[in-house]
């Protein structure tokens, strides 16, 4: 299980819009909304680190670091 912290998650309309983008490529993502900055958890591997980053970024959501 691999945890960031992800900038500019605000709501859960941004917790849907990261789920629907990503989930189907990265398996289940879990966001927690109660923490600042958020954390996203999700079970990936070392190899598709970068790749979940890139797409995050995409959508607006930047990898603050890797917890």
């Amino acid at each position: 299980m691999k945890k960031f912290q992800v900038a500019n998650v605000h709501c859960p309309n941004c917790v849907r819009t990261i789920k629907n983008a990503l989930e189907g490529e990265f398996g289940e993502i879990n966001i927690n909304l109660s923490t600042e900055p958020r954390e996203l958890s999700v079970d990936i591997n070392d190899d598709k680190v970068e790749k979940l980053k890139s797409e995050l970024d995409e959508l607006g959501f930047n990898v603050i670091k890797e917890l």
